[in-house]
């Protein structure tokens, strides 16, 4: 379990209650930062970034899939596997 700032998944926006910052689980969070990010995107760790997004249209590899679960690792979350559906869904359980 991971602990940090929270951020709304609808709006993307950092989560606020009485004016003060929400603190809480944040490991859904930490994935998808990491699949959705793109190399160098993070200054601090530029490896980082399994660019989900250019996954959209082409076909799925096994290559991918084990790239984008050893970088959720290198974020602190560890994953069993990640899996990309026929309907181009990313599965990570």
């Amino acid at each position: 379990m991971m602990t940090g700032i929270v951020v709304d998944a609808s709006t993307g926006d950092l989560m606020v209650d009485r004016g003060e910052l929400v603190m809480g689980e944040t490991s859904q969070q930490v994935i998808e930062h990491a699949l959705r990010a793109f190399r160098g995107e993070y200054r601090e760790q530029p490896l980082i970034g399994a660019e989900a997004d250019k996954q959209r249209n082409s076909v799925g590899s096994r290559l991918w899939c084990v790239r984008a679960k050893q970088m959720c690792k290198a974020c602190g979350v560890t994953v069993a596997q990640v899996s990309i559906e026929d309907n181009n869904t990313i599965v990570v359980r």
